[in-house]
């Protein structure tokens, strides 16, 4: 005879330990309390795995949330639903405001404005399929074309856009205090740019580089293909 499952109980368990996986995780960002984010730019959020972490930090800090796939944008908006201080913005960004063709991969974080390569798809068969959708880009210096409300933290994981969201973010870019930016090491992505690229841009925006948060190793033999680098403006 199988024993009785209690319920109640079960949930519970999971409920609590969502949590406790939860803080474990954002632990790792929580040295940036010092910085006291009044803004904080999401830049990729997808479901908003990153503001969730990020919230149990600053709870009070004005998120702004942008993801341009329609059916995860609504599960994102859902999962924040009673939150007030969460803005939401359905499109991707980039150095221009245009109608660009995404490549809408059937696991969903792994979805890109650029064609993903073989290196990607051999180390990570579960994100090998995609499509084709049409979606519309904008800028972030188009969208904050006033003062944003200081700190900022701009965190930005685009599977390999993200020069381009620089390139956009000129104004952005002189009020963010903090960056949290995903850079490759190898190229997964067509013509994306990889950490040199990312590391010299920034420098020349008067940013320093102070390391990772984390970083993604491929599974075959733990070859480091990306991570989520740190930079932060020279006069802090």
């Amino acid at each position: 005879m199988r024993p009785q499952i209690n319920l109640l109980e079960y949930f519970k368990y999971k409920i609590n330990k969502k949590s406790y996986t939860l803080k474990k995780e954002a632990q790792r960002f929580s040295w940036l309390s010092k910085y006291q984010f009044n803004s904080i730019l999401d830049v990729g959020s997808n479901e908003g795995q990153f503001a969730e972490k990020i919230l149990s930090i600053f709870p009070s800090a004005e998120i702004y949330c942008f993801e341009p796939l329609p059916e995860v944008f609504e599960k994102l908006k859902l999962n924040f639903k009673d939150r007030s201080n969460f803005h939401y913005y359905n499109y991707a960004l980039g150095d221009f405001s245009v109608e660009m063709d995404i490549h809408r991969n059937e696991y969903s974080p792994s979805s890109s404005l650029l064609e993903m390569l073989d290196l990607h798809k051999s180390n990570f068969d579960f994100a090998v399929k995609s499509e084709v959708t049409r979606i519309q880009t904008r800028t972030l210096d188009s969208i904050f074309s006033t003062p944003i409300l200081n700190p900022v933290l701009l965190k930005i994981d685009v599977q390999g856009y993200e020069m381009q969201v620089l390139k956009g973010a000129e104004l952005v870019l002189q009020q963010a205090n903090v960056i949290i930016i995903e850079t490759s090491f190898y190229e997964l992505y067509k013509n994306q740019p990889l950490f040199e690229d990312i590391y010299s841009y920034l420098i020349s925006k008067d940013f320093r580089y102070v390391g990772n948060i984390e970083q993604l190793e491929s599974p075959k033999d733990h070859q480091v293909l990306q991570a989520d680098a740190v930079f932060i403006k020279k006069q802090l």
